[in-house]
């Protein structure tokens, strides 16, 4: 009698991996969003730094869009936006990007991780 009520172990299995591939292309779909977002709002970061604070803009290792960037120089940006250094400057607009480019940050992270958990558990 339980075993017609109660959906049986391969039937939940089946709806899972269902799901999970159907969550795939949404990751995948929020993981490109937030690059590009990362994208535009990190070079107005620095045009905004390069201007208005060549101290703190020398400090990150004057990140640039188009020349190359070093590891180091991307870990002091993001290290610059999760300490919130940038609420030094008391620029309500740097804050506010800063703000933004954390999030948009995380939300990278947690699409990357998303994809790897959904790709692997496909795979075995």
């Amino acid at each position: 009698m339980i075993e017609k009520i109660a959906p049986a172990n391969r039937d939940v299995q089946l709806a899972e991996i269902g799901l999970n591939q159907q969550m795939l292309p949404v990751f995948w779909g929020l993981l490109f969003v937030a690059a590009i977002a990362w994208i535009f709002l990190s070079r107005r970061l620095y045009d905004m730094l390069k201007r208005g604070y060549p101290r703190i803009f020398t400090a990150l290792g004057s990140p640039e869009m188009v020349m190359k960037k070093s590891f180091a120089t991307n870990y002091r940006v993001i290290m610059f936006l999760f300490r919130r250094e940038y609420e030094l400057t008391n620029d309500f607009e740097i804050i506010r990007l800063c703000q933004g480019l954390r999030y948009v940050f995380l939300i990278f992270v947690t699409c990357f991780l998303g994809c790897l958990i959904l790709l692997f558990d496909k795979t075995f």
